[in-house]
């Protein structure tokens, strides 16, 4: 690794590091100081699996989501990856508006070090099943938005429809499909995974997901964590997970916090 490339990889990381380190300065203070009060449900969050949940935020309610990530590929990648933050507004019964940004990636690749911003998205989920539902069923549809820096955006606009669903039966199911179009190709998400309650506050989860579509063939994932809600409005998350082929990355790790206003 060249001299500049180690100081760009350097400076990425060191960025990151300061970024994670205020923000868990930040968590800290809000789980040690505030008293939040019980208002009603607990929280419900789009992450940390690959799927998302089909329950929207009540009318005018707020809510913000954020992670940090390390994947290590295989051939020699590797990527940090920090916000990812999702910010979330009920606009009305059942209709919810959702603008991300995974932030900024610092990566290694073959030796070479490099680091930059994101692109961002935008979209609408629709919870158009009964709120009795057996099967609680929700439908998304976002835009890319290519605000990213050169390398790490699309340089275009690309367009995903969704459907996320989930069952409580003897086990809780749950399950996305995404269909997104990039440039001249359509890929296919699909995942489908297990909950399960640890205790009163805690929960667990393991997913299977895959990505169907590309030119590089399918890519499958198995990844798995768990959750603590700290108060009604407020969770944190830990999570893994392994690539199944050889076309994956071979793991990731995160966590990340998860706040209603």
């Amino acid at each position: 690794m060249s001299f500049t490339s180690r100081r760009l990889w350097r400076t990425g990381v060191r960025l990151i590091g300061s970024v994670a380190a205020a923000c868990c300065m930040t968590l800290a203070t809000v789980a040690a100081g505030c008293a939040l009060a019980d208002e009603g449900e607990p929280i419900n969050t789009e992450r940390p699996g690959f799927s998302s949940s089909p329950l929207t935020l009540r009318k005018s309610s707020m809510q913000l989501e954020a992670g940090y990530q390390f994947t290590d590929g295989s051939q020699g990648f590797d990527e940090h990856l920090l916000p990812l933050a999702l910010f979330r507004y009920g606009m009305a019964d059942n209709l919810e508006l959702q603008l991300s940004w995974a932030g900024l990636s610092a990566t290694n690749s073959g030796g070479q070090s490099n680091s930059g911003t994101t692109d961002a998205g935008i979209g609408l989920k629709w919870h158009f099943t009964n709120d009795d539902a057996a099967t609680p069923m929700a439908l998304f549809a976002g835009l890319s938005l290519p605000v990213g820096e050169s390398g790490f955006s699309a340089n275009e606009s690309e367009p995903t429809v969704g459907l996320f669903w989930t069952h409580s039966n003897r086990l809780d199911w749950f399950g996305t499909v995404l269909v997104k179009e990039s440039g001249d190709e359509v890929t296919v998400g699909n995942a489908i995974g297990i909950g399960f309650a640890i205790d009163g506050n805690k929960s667990a989860y393991i997913e299977h997901f895959g990505d169907y579509g590309g030119q590089s063939g399918p890519q499958h994932f198995l990844n798995g964590g768990v959750t603590l809600l700290s108060q009604t409005n407020l969770q944190f998350d830990l999570h893994t997970g392994i690539g199944l082929n050889d076309r994956t990355p071979d793991l990731f790790i995160g966590a990340g916090v998860a706040y209603r206003f």
